[in-house]
């Protein structure tokens, strides 16, 4: 029998006021998202991913003083969690080709259906503060920056072809673009151990058998 003052405790997942700050934040932090690709900045209300999160409007305002904070820590958390793979897979001891084709299976497999980057950036563009775009933008000059260096590193090692790493990581990431998160899910490829194979194909070797050319006069 409970003594008295005190009531019995409710299963499944603690009250949010007894989970750490830190988790809580990180649950902000996983909801957020979610909300935001599926609906987009503006579509979103504090309210509603507080209610997702399962807090109070004032508990999410003790970590993000307004929802343009919380979209700006969402972005630049997805920008440094894909800077952190390609950085990862860069310390790897596997060629380059290998590791390329490991960032296109986590890119295609693990991606939330729901993210769309391009979506994500052009909000950020719209409804954020300069500070918080510079913020943003720099994240994901990291990223892409890692990517060149990607680039750089398969150059070198004469496993890619030796052409502008800029340019060769912007054209590695307009084709990944296509087959991951909501892009990938509306066209049907999302999840898929064979697309990322073909996608990693097509960057590394192009799509013309036996490396010919198809139409000869681009010889010329």
């Amino acid at each position: 029998m409970l003594e008295s003052g005190h009531s019995k405790r409710r299963l499944g997942r603690p009250p949010s006021e007894e989970v750490p700050e830190g988790e809580r934040r990180e649950r902000i932090l996983r909801v957020a998202p979610a909300l935001f690709g599926q609906r987009g900045y503006a579509a979103v209300s504090l309210g509603e991913i507080a209610t997702g999160v399962g807090v109070t409007k004032p508990a999410l305002y003790h970590h993000f003083s307004s929802k343009e904070a919380l979209y700006t820590a969402v972005m630049c958390r997805f920008l440094d969690i894909i800077g952190g793979e390609i950085r990862g897979a860069l310390r790897g001891p596997e060629p380059t080709p290998a590791k390329i084709r490991r960032l296109v299976e986590v890119a295609v497999m693990r991606v939330p259906f729901e993210a769309d980057l391009d979506a994500l950036l052009r909000d950020a563009d719209e409804h954020l503060a300069p500070a918080q775009r510079e913020a943003v933008t720099a994240a994901h000059y990291a990223m892409r920056r890692a990517l060149e260096d990607l680039m750089e590193e398969g150059i070198a090692a004469g496993h890619l072809k030796r052409q502008d790493s800029r340019l060769l990581a912007h054209a590695f990431w307009q084709l990944l673009a296509g087959f991951v998160g909501q892009r990938g899910a509306d066209a049907g490829f999302h999840g898929r151990p064979d697309v990322a194979a073909v996608v990693a194909d097509l960057f590394l070797s192009g799509a013309l058998a036996n490396g010919e050319l198809a139409d000869p006069k681009l010889t010329s």
